[in-house]
């Protein structure tokens, strides 16, 4: 018997796809222009949207690690801020559908991420605006707002879901190893001309220094994806199932990806790994075991071995420990002291500027003149003798490299107001997650509040920014709370009940 109702579902269907099918063909058939490649791209995502809509949240997850770029779009955004806004936007959708669909509740968090974004909102406006020059615009900075705030929605774009407890490390894996794809981001030297489009996706990041003797090149794509291994590492196992459980592979694997991580010659990544891996080490209680004095002596060793042929590593692992008091070779201490007195030079000169931005901070806007010079490279780079520090192009787009000099020079003391809040807020949910988590994923828990903690560090020490470190509080306390369904509880105190005293023998006999 015939269906009527399928047989008109797929009248329908013919009636739109036959049309559409036509259309593409013939606009496959002349060269192709932006109307037309924006067109078909449009088909393939109706296409593909139920792809989208089931695993929206998996993509998700899969694309904050990836470090891919949809090149495709206009201003090449990063695949993170797209999957958010894709994700965030179906989750939306979903709630408003169906009332079971509810995002985590965790005011702790909400408020000082609605705070941050408001107020950021406000100094936009008061200090020139949302500017894009990438797409036309007069001004600037716009990139930089539009990264502020999709850095806000990642938290609640992780935290509209609970991801079940047996899936945790399926979705650890997935939160951080694709971050390998990296690679191919070093590949284009070594790609013929057709296999190179693969760059497109993954651009080249390689930063090549000019020495005396020569030029060596600081492999930072490759650095990246290879030191997310360790990391994945300290997450899955912690350093006791990594080091004391007897599977060589662990800390082969471990120590190796470690190493080659050191090929980008960064001294932030080294400093910031290890601050995280003692972290770990003493909230996992190994400071209270037996391994304590052979751990001391191994590493006392370690540095001792290190001391005799410090000069001997490759560049980039002589940059990367530049700062341990060994024996460099010249030109490694020339660059990385070059590196370090620009960074204070800057801080330096814009210090004293921050007094007149503490109501009202200069937010992120560039003029056209100011983003014509920077564009120009008419003083790029670390230093020019001609200008003061503080007008050098980075400095004028707001990169200081210096966590509370962005914070206060962008948003003055309502930006530190907010910042201050979202990394107690942070740190809480990741304290309570791991004093009273599932034991199960104990060990994702403690790794989280390493972390957190050393993110914090980094951002007043060593490395920060704000537009930056707001996206990464956000992302690190909602994936916590995706992970463990929540806040977890504090458990109940059991009520103190005194204990039934034995009646007299008498009156026993006399009942």
């Amino acid at each position: 018997m015939t269906n009527p109702v399928a047989a008109m579902r797929m009248l329908i269907i013919y009636a739109i796809l036959i049309p559409v099918a036509i259309l593409a063909g013939y606009l496959l058939t002349d060269p192709l222009d932006y109307g037309s490649i924006g067109f078909i791209g449009l088909i393939l995502l109706v296409l593909i949207s139920p792809i989208f809509i089931k695993w929206h949240y998996q993509i998700l997850i899969f694309g904050l690690a990836c470090p891919a770029v949809c090149f495709f779009l206009p201003g090449r955004p990063p695949l993170a801020q797209t999957v958010v806004l894709l994700s965030l936007g179906i989750a939306i959708v979903e709630r408003t559908m169906n009332s079971n669909r509810r995002f985590i509740p965790v005011r702790t968090m909400t408020w000082p991420l609605l705070f941050i974004a408001a107020m950021a909102y406000m100094t936009a406006e008061l200090t020139g605006g949302f500017g894009f020059h990438s797409l036309g615009g007069d001004t600037g900075g716009g990139r930089k707002y539009f990264s502020l705030f999709i850095g806000i929605a990642t938290y609640f774009a992780l935290t509209s879901r609970v991801i079940p407890a047996g899936r945790w490390k399926f979705y650890l894996a997935l939160s951080m190893l694709p971050a390998i794809l990296g690679v191919f981001g070093e590949l284009f030297p070594y790609l013929s001309g057709p296999f190179r489009f693969v760059n497109l996706l993954f651009p080249p990041s390689s930063v090549v220094s000019d020495l005396n003797e020569g030029v060596a090149s600081r492999l930072t794509a490759l650095s990246k994806a290879l030191g997310i291994v360790p990391i994945y590492l300290l997450a899955r196992y912690g350093l006791r199932g990594i080091f004391l459980t007897g599977n060589l592979w662990r800390p082969g694997l471990f120590l190796a990806c470690f190493f080659l991580a050191m090929t980008g010659g960064y001294r932030t990544n080294f400093i910031g790994f290890c601050l995280t891996v003692t972290l770990i080490f003493f909230l996992e209680g190994l400071h209270r075991t037996r391994l304590m004095p052979p751990l001391v002596l191994l590493g006392a060793l370690g540095l001792a071995v290190l001391a005799t042929c410090s000069d001997q590593l490759p560049y980039t692992f002589q940059r990367s420990m530049s700062f341990l008091p060994f024996k460099w070779k010249p030109e490694v201490l020339v660059d990385a002291e070059g590196s370090t007195e620009w960074r204070l030079a800057i801080w330096r000169a814009t210090w004293p500027k921050v007094p007149g931005h503490l109501l009202l901070g200069k937010g992120y806007a560039l003029s056209k003149e100011d983003f014509d010079m920077i564009g120009g490279g008419e003083f790029s780079g670390y230093s020019a003798s001609h200008i003061d520090a503080g007008d050098q192009s980075l400095a004028i787009s707001n990169d200081y490299h210096s966590g509370p000099l962005s914070t206060l020079m962008g948003f003055g003391v309502w930006g530190g107001i907010g910042i201050l809040w979202l990394m107690a807020a942070t740190l809480f949910v990741l304290y309570r997650n791991f004093k009273y988590g599932d034991p199960a994923m104990a060990t994702f828990n403690v790794y989280m509040l390493a972390s957190g903690l050393s993110s914090v560090f980094a951002f007043f020490v060593i490395f920060g920014a704000f537009d930056g470190d707001v996206g990464n509080l956000a992302r690190v306390a909602g994936f916590s709370l995706a992970m463990n369904g929540g806040l977890a509880k504090r458990p109940a105190r059991q009520g103190y009940t005194e204990p039934l005293k034995p009646l007299p023998v008498g009156a026993v006999q006399a009942a």
